[in-house]
């Protein structure tokens, strides 16, 4: 089986990426949940988006299937703070194409925010 973007990739390697997400992003998702309540800094779900945007287009990239994320939340992340996500491979399987990778997130002012791994198979 030709595998030569997953050949490419190595243990230890990363992508991140920043993001501030509004008041107004925040009353959006509530809009589109239909919750009739205000919430109290970013959505769990927000955050978890942010490594899906990463595995997805970033790293390992397109090709990328999700098989089970784990996340630990640590503290809340507030509207208008700037996020950093980050994910690290921590393992690679090539009999199986699959991936092992740490999740991060944390604020502005370098708290963690979550943690977690990703599991994902890479199709060429």
């Amino acid at each position: 089986m030709s595998l030569d973007r997953f050949d490419a990739l190595k243990e230890g390697l990363s992508a991140s990426t920043r993001r501030v997400f509004a008041s107004e992003d925040l009353q959006e998702w509530c809009d589109l949940c239909q919750l009739d309540q205000t919430w109290q800094g970013v959505p769990e779900p927000l955050i978890a988006g942010l490594f899906s945007y990463l595995l997805g287009e970033e790293l390992p990239g397109h090709g990328t299937n999700y098989l089970k994320q784990a996340m630990a939340f640590h503290a809340t992340a507030e509207a208008g703070e700037t996020l950093t996500a980050s994910v690290t491979i921590s393992r690679l399987r090539r009999d199986k194409a699959l991936a092992n990778l740490k999740t991060v997130c944390t604020g502005h002012d370098g708290r963690l925010i979550c943690d977690g791994e990703a599991l994902v198979l890479f199709q060429h």
